[in-house]
């Protein structure tokens, strides 16, 4: 930290403020991973109606085995970008990394809403 109270302040906000967003994408990324599964069983149903074929017992244990690949990729994502955001903080980089990542997890929650 500098000398100056107010960058001081200022540092702080910005800190702050990336904690908080970061919070947000972890948060929608937990929420993810349930929307991702049952994205994957409205799916499933989908297309097994459609093209014949296909049974609850599968389509659940495709989803067991489907989850723990979810969660890995969620712990990985919440501890890159939260490495990515501490060592970035308050540069340009990091704000567009924010942007990119809830664009896309706004997007997901999207077209589970629309299927």
């Amino acid at each position: 930290m500098s000398s100056n109270p107010k960058l001081e302040a200022k540092e702080v906000l910005i800190a702050g403020l990336a904690l908080a967003l970061w919070l947000v994408t972890v948060a929608l990324g937990i929420w993810e991973v349930y929307v991702l599964r049952q994205l994957y069983y409205l799916l499933y149903a989908r297309f097994a109606r459609q093209f014949g074929g296909g049974d609850y017992e599968s389509a659940d244990a495709i989803g067991y085995c489907l989850l723990p690949i979810l969660a890995f990729g969620f712990i990985a994502f919440a501890i890159a970008t939260g490495e990515w955001h501490r060592l970035n903080l308050g540069r340009p980089r990091s704000w567009k990394v924010f942007a990119v990542t809830i664009a896309i997890q706004l997007s997901i929650l999207l077209v589970y809403e629309i299927i």
